[in-house]
């Protein structure tokens, strides 16, 4: 996880934000898990709220003023993370090293910036946002639980049951290719996906206890 000390403060409209890269490095994850999870569940974040986009003048003005940052050479559009922004991306994470790090981010980043506004009130309104983040979390969570397909090792632990399954079933080199071709055929036609990559998390055991009782149908 990144020190917060060594965070590199950005502003925004009289309040602190985070790159995606600074989001991803203080949550302990990658830039690829925060755009995903932005991507597949945009709907649930607020421009102006949970994020800023910058692009045009806007984003050559930011360029302008880090003109050593190597990372920002080909960024055609900008995002910036707002406290609340930075919440729900912790929430989707959804597990306890990305709640410690938000914890952190909130008390040594974030409520600096906080800080400088009207201690008592800013307090009051940020434990209201909170609530109403909480109930919109909700939501997302049971959407990227709907939605998040298998990663790679949950994809190698399929293929290995439907190996497994396979040489259960025969010893016949020919007939295996066969039975390989209609048990991942099976696969598809179950869970109505093109490929069995895009089996959803949720789905995987069953997807296990469907290829262990297998009968190796054609």
């Amino acid at each position: 996880m990144q020190q917060l000390q060594e965070i590199q403060v950005i502003e925004h409209r009289n309040s602190r934000v985070l790159t995606t890269s600074q989001l991803a490095d203080s949550l302990e994850t990658e830039a690829k898990v925060i755009n995903r999870n932005f991507q597949r569940n945009k709907e649930s974040y607020q421009q102006g709220v949970h994020y800023f986009a910058l692009s045009g003048d806007d984003l050559k003005r930011f360029k302008a003023s880090r003109q050593n940052d190597a990372n920002l050479k080909f960024v055609s559009v900008l995002y910036l993370w707002t406290e609340q922004g930075a919440w729900m991306h912790a929430k989707s994470i959804n597990n306890s090293r990305a709640r410690k790090a938000m914890s952190a981010l909130i008390d040594n980043y974030f409520a600096i910036s906080n800080q400088r506004a009207q201690s008592t009130q800013t307090l009051a309104i940020s434990y209201e946002k909170f609530i109403q983040i909480e109930r919109r979390v909700e939501t997302l969570e049971q959407r990227l639980r709907e939605e998040i397909t298998l990663h790679s090792g949950e994809q190698l632990r399929l293929r290995k049951a439907v190996s497994t399954r396979i040489y259960e079933l025969t010893n016949d080199d020919g007939a295996r290719q066969v039975l390989f071709r209609s048990l991942y055929a099976a696969l598809k036609e179950r869970y109505h996906v093109s490929s069995y990559r895009d089996i959803k998390q949720y789905q995987l055991q069953d997807a296990l206890r469907f290829i262990a009782r297998w009968g190796g149908r054609t």
